[in-house]
């Protein structure tokens, strides 16, 4: 994640150095979007079969060729743009690719459901405390660069010669992965659905079970508008909102985005606990409406910068702790031979509903609107979780009596 934290304080300036116009940035963020979206679901739905380590070491390949590509003096549109595709340069400022079905995949396969928050939570702490040092470091590694006269697109290229780096750091890191990440392992706890391996009648890995099916469009529906109302206002965006309104440098920008990163880490832990306490739907609604109103609240005080920073904090540190009871929710609802290809689904389907956004907020910020995207973003947020507690109300408890079976890991 510390790679995703780089390319989110850096992308939309390098474009807008490189004389893109602003216009043509929300298309390339849409379109890099779409691609990934395209991408990722083929990996994903067939990782299993191909081996989910196979993507991984695949997917780190093409994130070092994407750095070395942007990292290059090569400016065309179309050129970036399928680097940045096929590497998964995010502009959301998280995992758009393979990895993070895959990832949780695996962490739910082998871990029981009582202790899946706890598991999830750490993962969260350790992904979010990367994307801080990663927005940390390129902040400071492109005001260095220009303090030494690397002026314009080149203290930008700068920083993805550090996303390449971080990209060889994590193919070696892959390397080391036990096969226990596939999905033949057989874990020893056995209260869940029995495993793939296990079941008399052959299962049609190509398709989902008719229950499978209704859960994940009810799912696809919130999670979706959510991911529509994120992609107006993704953290690459609100970086050049910061830069072009409060005119602060980019060490300014990385501490604030790590401070954010650092507030959703720490909220990771207290998540855990609400979605052990309360369930998963309702430790959402608890947190993602207020999260939501927050947001609206950034740019209500455009001329100081105090106050958007706070609201800017709330609305990070409350949206973090929603990560964890949905992924509660995903693996508890899901049998396990089906979860990759549900977690994979999922997670296209909110990338997809993410590119429509960016094409709208680069034409709002070349008028000077580039504020109405927080409201429309939070709007969005609030109703999608309020949509959530309409569908899935009293899942809470079933998800609940799950993890009230002990086990040890």
């Amino acid at each position: 994640m510390a790679s995703f934290g780089v390319t989110n304080q850096i992308l939309t300036l390098y474009l807008k150095a490189i004389n893109i116009e602003e216009a043509y940035i929300g298309w390339f963020m849409a379109l890099t979007l779409v691609g990934d979206t395209i991408l990722s679901y083929y990996l994903t739905w067939y990782s299993d079969r191909i081996g989910r380590r196979r993507v991984m070491i695949i997917g780190s390949l093409l994130m070092v060729i994407a750095g070395l590509t942007f990292s290059s003096t090569i400016e065309n549109f179309y050129v970036l743009l399928l680097a940045a595709i096929v590497g998964v340069i995010s502009p959301s400022g998280n995992d758009t690719g393979p990895f993070k079905s895959i990832e949780e995949a695996c962490m739910a396969h082998m871990t029981p459901a009582n202790h899946r928050p706890e598991i999830y939570a750490v993962h969260w702490l350790a992904t979010a405390a990367g994307a801080a040092l990663g927005s940390l470091m390129a902040g400071a590694y492109v005001d260095y660069f220009k303090s030494i006269g690397w002026k314009g697109a080149w203290s930008y290229r700068c920083g993805f010669y550090l996303y390449t780096f971080l990209a060889v750091a994590k193919f070696i890191s892959i390397l080391f992965l036990s096969k226990k990440c596939e999905a033949s392992y057989v874990p020893p706890f056995s209260t869940e659905s029995t495993p793939l391996l296990m079941v008399d009648e052959p299962i049609d890995s190509s398709k989902l079970s008719p229950k499978t099916r209704k859960i994940l469009f009810k799912l696809l529906v919130c999670f979706m508008l959510d991911s529509f109302g994120y992609g107006f206002m993704t953290p690459a965006w609100v970086v050049y909102y910061f830069k072009i309104t409060f005119k602060v440098s980019a060490t300014f920008l990385g501490g604030l985005f790590f401070v954010n990163n650092i507030l959703s880490s720490v909220a990771a832990l207290p998540s855990a606990w609400l979605a052990k306490l309360l369930g998963p739907i309702s430790s959402s609604l608890f947190t993602q409406i207020p999260a939501g109103v927050a947001f609206i609240f950034v740019p209500v005080f455009e001329a100081q910068l105090p106050p958007s920073v706070v609201f800017l904090l709330i609305n990070q540190m409350l949206s973090a702790t929603d990560v964890v009871p949905r992924q509660v929710l995903l693996t508890t609802l899901i049998d396990p031979h089906e979860l990759t290809k549900v977690l994979g689904t999922v997670n296209v389907g909110k990338t997809a509903a993410r590119t429509i956004g960016p094409v709208f907020t680069g034409h709002l910020s070349s008028m000077g609107y580039l504020w109405v995207n927080y409201w429309i973003s939070g709007g969005l947020l609030i109703l999608s979780n309020i949509l959530l507690g309409l569908q899935f109300k009293g899942v809470d408890r079933e998800v609940l009596d799950k993890q009230a079976v002990i086990h040890d890991i």
